[in-house]
């Protein structure tokens, strides 16, 4: 049987997450994962005129808690916690999070967008005056822009992330997101991922915001292998307890489908390979 890790989830350290930390573990322990990685919010410079959620980490306290949690489960074999986070990209922040970076002994590190010209596609204002077209372009754009500036990360996260909210605001049709019409971004993205040996998030929170595949699409990730991928990481990108471990089975048998035996989890930075029965 597959060892399930859940390596993308966010706690109440996180300024969208009310979730205690406990429960999280408690929730992954009940549907029988092996470990997870908490990845909390580190979004520096984040606009909080448009939110009254605070995205930066109060990362001393965050630190010592989380550390406290994978010291605790560190001799059981059947359950291991890991210290985590995920960054929102900018190229500005890159000594910022150099300094986090070094200061703090994560296992893994996620690198994502979530910002567009100080916009969150998670708010409708991003769209406003936007095509499809333009908006999903102009999202691919500031990834490869942030991702060509900061490599200090382990996974990229959600790379469809935008599609998520654009189905919201365009409907279903008019919102997809074929690989094919943004082909030339997203292999520039994949081919980064290649080459820096940088790992593809496949983030199976989409499916609690109503869509019927992961972020990125099965589409995407099958370009992926095709282009020689190998590293992937699996995430919830759980902010409750109830969605830790979302659909991960059903999402794994599709993994094996497109050809991946194996998906991988970060220790002390190092990727750990985890077979795909």
């Amino acid at each position: 049987m597959t060892k399930l890790y859940d390596c993308h989830l966010h706690s109440n350290f996180s300024g969208d997450s009310k979730a205690a930390q406990e429960e999280q573990i408690e929730s992954a322990i009940e549907k029988g994962l092996s470990g997870i990685t908490f990845t909390d919010h580190m979004d520096m410079d984040y606009p909080i005129q448009n939110t009254d959620e605070f995205m930066e980490l109060d990362l001393p306290k965050y630190s010592e808690k989380i550390l406290s949690l994978r010291k605790q489960y560190e001799n059981n074999p059947d359950f291991h916690v890991y210290f985590g986070i995920e960054l929102g990209l900018q190229p500005h922040l890159v000594s910022a999070y150099h300094d986090i970076l070094k200061t703090y002994p994560f296992d893994f590190v996620i690198g994502s967008t979530h910002l567009i010209d100080k916009m969150d596609p998670y708010y409708d204002e991003y769209f406003d005056g936007k095509t499809p077209e333009e908006a999903y372009n102009k999202y691919f754009d500031t990834i490869i822009k942030n991702i060509n500036s900061f490599d200090e990360f382990d996974s990229l996260g959600h790379l469809d992330y935008v599609v998520r909210y654009g189905k919201r605001v365009y409907g279903a049709e008019k919102g997809a997101l074929p690989y094919e019409k943004y082909a030339e971004k997203i292999d520039a993205i994949l081919s980064y991922l290649i080459k820096h040996d940088k790992a593809l998030e496949v983030n199976t929170g989409a499916f609690c915001r109503g869509l019927d595949e992961p972020n990125p699409s099965y589409r995407i990730i099958e370009r992926y292998q095709q282009m020689g991928g190998k590293l992937i990481t699996m995430g919830a990108d759980a902010h409750k307890a109830e969605h830790v471990g979302l659909n991960f089975k059903n999402v794994l048998a599709k993994l094996k489908e497109i050809g991946f035996n194996s998906y991988y989890i970060f220790v002390e930075r190092k990727p750990i390979e985890i077979t795909i029965d």
